[in-house]
């Protein structure tokens, strides 16, 4: 097949399987509420997490990690597809998960779903990112751990995979997906930041 051909295909299909939200699908099933109404409205695994229930929080966050993990490993363990190809997979479920097509394309974040794609692009990277990223938020950050947490951890992810052997591929794509999903949570982002120095402005 066509290796554009194929891209295309690979990022559709990613996008129709990044489309289904569990986070929506797990509260709609468990307590017959609508995630979009509880916390801070969005259908992501965080929201789950602190207004539902932390296991199943957990459980949503890992099968968001699912959508993007599972199509790439099956793509390149069936198909032999290329890295290019398998990239292509992860970022459309990363949309998918931001615009759904199942609801209205109102969707959440993709940080979930960016970490299936690191996990099998660069698993060391993302193990190390981990553990530092969770001393950090839990021993000393201490608060906004929704934003704080994954944040970092694709910081740190994205950094530390220029240093390991990748192919240059790998590597463009593993940053073009993280910039997307940062891209996704600048909202998030700007409250960190702005909003402290404007406090200390109006202080002054």
């Amino acid at each position: 097949m066509n290796t554009i051909l194929l891209c295309l295909t690979c990022l559709f299909v990613g996008y129709l399987i990044g489309s289904i939200l569990f986070a929506h699908l797990i509260t709609r099933i468990i307590s017959g509420k609508n995630i979009r109404e509880l916390g801070n409205l969005n259908p992501g695994a965080y929201n789950v997490f602190t207004q539902v229930n932390k296991f199943r929080g957990v459980v949503s966050g890992l099968l968001d990690a699912v959508k993007a993990l599972l199509p790439m490993m099956s793509a390149s363990y069936f198909f032999d597809v290329p890295n290019i190809a398998l990239g292509c997979l992860g970022i459309g479920a990363i949309f998918g998960h931001r615009y759904p097509l199942y609801y209205h394309f109102k969707g959440g974040r993709g940080a979930s779903t960016l970490l299936g794609m690191f996990l099998f692009f660069i698993p060391i990277e993302f193990g190390i990112s981990l553990v530092v990223d969770a001393i950090l938020v839990l021993g000393f950050i201490r608060k906004q751990y929704g934003t704080w947490g994954p944040s970092i951890l694709i910081a740190l992810s994205l950094v530390s995979c220029l240093f390991f052997q990748h192919p240059a591929e790998v590597k463009i794509l593993v940053w073009i997906g993280g910039l997307i999903v940062l891209w996704f949570n600048r909202d998030g982002l700007q409250k960190l930041f702005i909003k402290p120095v404007a406090e200390e402005t109006l202080s002054n």
